[in-house]
């Protein structure tokens, strides 16, 4: 079987491939969610001139035709004899496999971090807009209707295929109930026990079932959480890892919550900054004084803007995201700036929030 592996050594299968100043240290786990292109980005690492003479030994340990356990037992020993460098275990669960390996790289790609010593844990982010355009040599106009229409998963998937890969990573039939109505209240302030309640009278299902796989489904970075500033208990917002799974599971559209979708995952992987909701702002950043409004479409802005009021106490400005509107001004003694999504991906929200 390890011979027959040696052999198949795959080739990055994607026209595009992801490009992110990640350098995988000897012994790596790189992490992320189902989609982002985790295992394209290892392959196609090692394709670099550095790298490609390397003899290398691939392993996805959910291939059907392996029974990790049993075919792996020889590894070590073949290893050895076959003087491999680089050593891939995808799709790795945590196996009681030794990793005892002197090889020069040992890389393992999961959904989750592992706790093994000596290995470093590498989390791979979803694809942002600006990468979206980078990988596909876009302008900026042509990009962000391919971006809204297929979302931000590494191949462009229709809303009937992304529906498919949905219930292929859930893997059974009451974890995909569970996902899709989680899905369902995507940019909603909302609990877990409301929505456990409601899943509870339209049929039979488990309190621990659906709170373990609830959290599950936050450890894989697939289901994100915004709490309410200052209010920790509260009701959090939720989101997703691709902005685009509602229409995979819905007919009714909703392109305001997934428009905040898209601006919060901007705002977590691309800035990397801690942000939360308020009563009357999408999302507040602490560490700027920052208040952001998604408005693709702001015939509703002013209305909106005038509603705010205890949050002026503590937010010095107010960044309005639209579609493709530019807009500077005055709200109440608060300044704002109206820009597009395009240019906001593209921008620093330190200078703007100076």
């Amino acid at each position: 079987m390890l011979e027959k592996l040696l052999e198949s050594y795959p080739k990055p299968s994607g026209k595009f491939h992801r490009i992110l100043p990640i350098h995988l240290a000897k012994y790596s786990c790189i992490f992320g969610a189902q989609g982002i292109g985790k295992t394209d980005f290892v392959l196609h690492y090692f394709i670099d001139s550095q790298f490609y003479k390397l003899k290398k030994l691939y392993i996805n340990c959910d291939d059907a035709r392996l029974n990790p356990k049993q075919d792996l037992q020889g590894l070590k020993e073949f290893l050895k004899k076959e003087s491999i460098d680089v050593l891939i275990l995808d799709n790795y669960h945590q196996y009681p496999l030794p990793l005892d390996f002197e090889l020069p790289f040992i890389i393992l790609i999961s959904n989750i971090p592992v706790a093994i010593p000596y290995f470093t844990n590498i989390a791979m982010p979803p694809i942002t807009f600006s990468e979206f355009l980078t990988m596909r040599k876009l302008s900026k106009e042509d990009g962000l209707t391919l971006y809204l229409k297929f979302g931000n998963l590494l191949e462009s998937l229709s809303e009937q295929r992304k529906g498919e890969f949905l219930k292929a990573i859930t893997q059974d039939s009451i974890n995909f109930w569970i996902l899709r109505n989680l899905i369902l209240h995507l940019g909603q302030r909302v609990s877990l026990h409301q929505i456990y309640t409601k899943l509870k009278k339209d049929g039979k299902l488990s309190k621990d079932r659906f709170y373990a796989y609830c959290q599950l489904l936050n450890e894989y970075g697939i289901a994100l959480w915004v709490e309410k500033f200052e209010h920790s208990s509260a009701p959090k917002k939720l989101y997703f890892w691709d902005f685009t799974l509602r229409n995979a599971v819905s007919y009714e559209r909703n392109f305001g919550l997934l428009f905040e979708n898209m601006v919060f995952l901007e705002l977590l992987y691309r800035f990397r900054v801690e942000c939360f909701y308020t009563d009357k702002l999408d999302f507040y950043i602490p560490s700027l004084s920052l208040g952001i409004l998604c408005a693709p479409f702001i015939q509703t802005l002013e209305a909106r803007l005038n509603k705010i009021g205890k949050e002026r106490e503590f937010c010095d400005f107010l960044l309005i995201i639209t579609l493709n509107h530019t807009q500077n001004g005055e709200n109440l003694g608060t300044p704002y700036k109206i820009i597009p999504f395009s240019d906001f991906a593209e921008s620093n929200l330190t200078e703007i929030a100076n």
